[in-house]
């Protein structure tokens, strides 16, 4: 009777050395956040769709120097906007607008804006603001980055609501933009 048990023991022993030497036992060694991938938040789901749009930004510009011709370089911003995010033509402005609005009464934001808007005068006006133009409207993607982690979290909500969700972001201070120092 003790022999059936002893052979037992020896093919789970014989089981277990196989089962180690393959590199299971390497795999035990790892600790659970390798083996577990945490799952993306919608911040990271928003950052990586910007990214996808600045890709593309850093794609019309390099055909733009390329070329020496940087004509359609506005209308293949809102395009880029449109096919990646499915944002409408001009809801990056509306974004632009409400972070204004609601930082009135903040002298850094009101000044940084009015250097930003004194600077694409200049270049509108030696007539080379489409050279720098993914330079300037990249100063706002952290507002839509917030506007698209607000998609992701509320995706049943119209736009309507997902604005008066960003004016409260903008609020609670959850979103802030850095100006360039020399645009």
């Amino acid at each position: 009777m003790s022999h059936p048990r002893l052979i037992i023991s020896f093919i789970l022993l014989t089981f277990c050395i196989a089962l180690l030497s393959t590199g299971c036992g390497d795999q035990m060694q790892q600790p659970i956040m390798d083996v577990i991938s945490p799952q993306p938040t919608y911040l990271d789901m928003a950052r990586e769709k910007m990214d996808k749009v600045n890709q593309r930004r850093t794609t019309v510009q390099q055909q733009a120097e390329t070329t020496g011709n940087f004509s359609t370089i506005f209308i293949d911003s809102e395009k880029i906007l449109m096919e990646e995010l499915g944002f409408r033509k001009g809801l990056w402005v509306e974004l632009v607008e409400i972070y204004r609005d609601e930082n009135a009464d903040n002298p850094s934001t009101v000044d940084g804006l009015s250097k930003l808007q004194n600077a694409f005068a200049r270049r509108l006006n030696d007539n080379t603001i489409a050279m720098y133009y993914f330079d300037y409207i990249r100063t706002f993607d952290e507002l839509i980055i917030e506007y698209l982690r607000l998609s992701y979290a509320h995706p049943n909500q119209s736009e309507q609501e997902l604005l008066t969700h960003f004016r409260q972001s903008v609020r609670d201070e959850k979103v802030s933009i850095v100006f360039p120092e020399n645009f």
